[in-house]
């Protein structure tokens, strides 16, 4: 009974049109260089990574990228002991993105208040990965960029 309801639910699947978002994406064809990088160097190491993934090494489009980010935790609301309850936590990236004659330059920018976690070792975890999610959108950002500056 549980085979064919798996048949016939990847049949359904496949005739539905689903298709994944960034499907065409990684078949891009353009390189990606990073030429600089100032500011927050985790932020900058974690940006690069995923810029890594939709580079295409074989392609003669090739984007050259300085990145200068500012990652910032602001405190937002304080208990009445003085304590930190809630912060704020910022993502400013600056990128100049340049194929062979022409520049441009692009601003990113990410944001998400957060409650400040009694326990430390939660909290630092939580951050990284806003951390990460952050570099994330930033390159989903990008990368759309290029495919638009691409079709231009």
């Amino acid at each position: 009974m549980n085979k064919i309801l798996l048949i016939l639910f990847l049949l359904l699947l496949n005739s539905c049109g689903y298709t994944s978002v960034y499907k065409n994406q990684k078949s891009q064809n353009f390189q990606i260089n990073i030429t600089g990088m100032e500011g927050d160097i985790e932020f900058n190491n974690l940006i690069k990574n995923e810029l890594k993934l939709f580079s295409n090494n074989t392609s003669n489009n090739i984007y050259n990228i300085a990145l200068n980010s500012n990652y910032q935790k602001i405190a937002v609301t304080k208990n009445s002991s003085g304590v930190t309850t809630n912060y704020n936590i910022l993502a400013h990236v600056k990128i100049n993105l340049s194929l062979n004659e022409s520049n441009k330059n692009l601003v990113f920018k990410e944001n998400i208040n957060i409650k400040n976690n009694t326990n430390s070792f939660e909290q630092n975890n939580y951050e990284k990965n806003v951390k990460k999610n952050f570099a994330s959108s930033i390159r989903e950002k990008l990368i759309l960029k290029i495919i638009e500056l691409n079709d231009n």
